[in-house]
């Protein structure tokens, strides 16, 4: 069976790790160089999100000051016979080739072979193929680039569609293979990927996340002033902002609430809200909003009435109070405006 027909299964960690040790240590290191005119031929596997033209470039040029010598390039994986008719495919050193075919003098490349037996006695999947191409750019060595984070990215969406969360062991365990040995680094990458997965399901819905403040449309931005203006009155002050930025909403809160040539007699704080992201959605539906909130009510609740002249001179006195709007997350993307003959 070839590995193009295979079930599509997680890539086994250990395994995956250990194969590519060996790689790594010469043991299907060929003793000869072979054409760069083959290899060119071959279909390589894609282990990065894309091809790094400064890193190609680079390649070529390290080369070309020594006249061709391949002394400072790492062998590109040849996978034998695991192409759908049989032939070999690449699995790691794509940049390595294509900056060799840009060189004036090179035309053979250093290759690394691992026999159709070895693979398929492990049970090696197409995609334990790409993961083993990521472990063996987990640093930088001679000429090579390490796995961007946008690799890294693009690997975790692929293992969310194995069935391992964005947060699981699993995932843990994998970028750990790759070389991310904190979690503070693990996590960061995950929030990234996490963040670009949710961008695509609402991208193949035909939507997008709407944005407000800096940088956001005047659209939108316009949007979000009607919504203040509208709730602004004699006993309203309106406070908005990100919900990814709860303390910045409590420095606004106390700012209008001293502000008392503006908000004399006001009582009601009208918190106008955005998430302007999925990650900023998520924390605040757990439990950062609510947390917030009760923050906001405790703050609130220590402050001295307002007290209210009434026309026949009599006085009402009103307790703070805090309402929450929260604006769209999601707007059409515009592609239903898109006419296509």
């Amino acid at each position: 069976m070839t590995v193009t027909a295979q079930v599509k299964t997680a890539p086994r960690i250990e395994i995956c790790q250990a194969l590519a040790n060996r790689i790594l240590m010469g043991e299907f290191d060929s003793p000869e160089l072979e054409e760069l005119s083959s290899v060119m031929e071959l279909f390589f596997l894609q282990i990065r999100e894309q091809n790094i033209i400064e890193h190609i470039r680079s390649i070529a040029d390290k080369v070309d000051e020594v006249n061709g010598d391949l002394k400072n390039t790492d062998p590109v994986l040849l996978w034998e016979e695991a192409g759908e008719d049989g032939e070999d495919i690449g699995g790691d050193g794509n940049h390595t080739r294509n900056g060799l075919s840009q060189s004036k003098y090179a035309d053979k490349i250093k290759t690394r072979r691992v026999p159709e037996l070895i693979w398929k006695g492990l049970g090696i999947t197409i995609d334990e193929m790409v993961m083993i191409g990521a472990l063996l750019n987990k640093e930088n060595e001679k000429v090579k680039e390490s796995n961007s984070v946008g690799t890294l990215i693009k690997q975790l969406k692929e293992w969310k569609e194995f069935g391992h969360d964005f947060d699981s062991d699993y995932s843990h365990e994998a970028l750990k293979a790759l070389g991310k040995d904190t979690k503070k680094q693990r996590d960061a990458i995950i929030k990234k990927a996490k963040e670009d997965y949710l961008k695509d399901a609402a991208s193949a819905a035909g939507q997008k996340v709407k944005q407000y403040g800096q940088g956001a449309s005047d659209t939108n931005n316009d949007e979000l002033k009607s919504k203040v203006e509208r709730l602004r009155d004699a006993k309203t002050m309106v406070v908005s902002g990100s919900t990814g930025s709860t303390k910045n909403l409590e420095y606004k809160i106390t700012g209008e609430i001293i502000d008392q040539e503006v908000n004399a007699g006001k009582h009601k704080v009208a918190l106008v809200l955005y998430h302007n992201s999925f990650e900023n959605k998520e924390n605040w539906e757990s439990d950062e909003g609510s947390t917030f909130i009760k923050r906001v009510n405790s703050y609130l609740s220590m402050l001295q009435p307002v007290e209210v002249m009434l026309e026949d001179g009599g006085i009402v006195k009103y307790n703070y109070k805090a309402e929450v709007y929260i604006m769209d997350f999601l707007e059409d993307d515009g592609r239903q405006n898109i006419k296509i003959d």
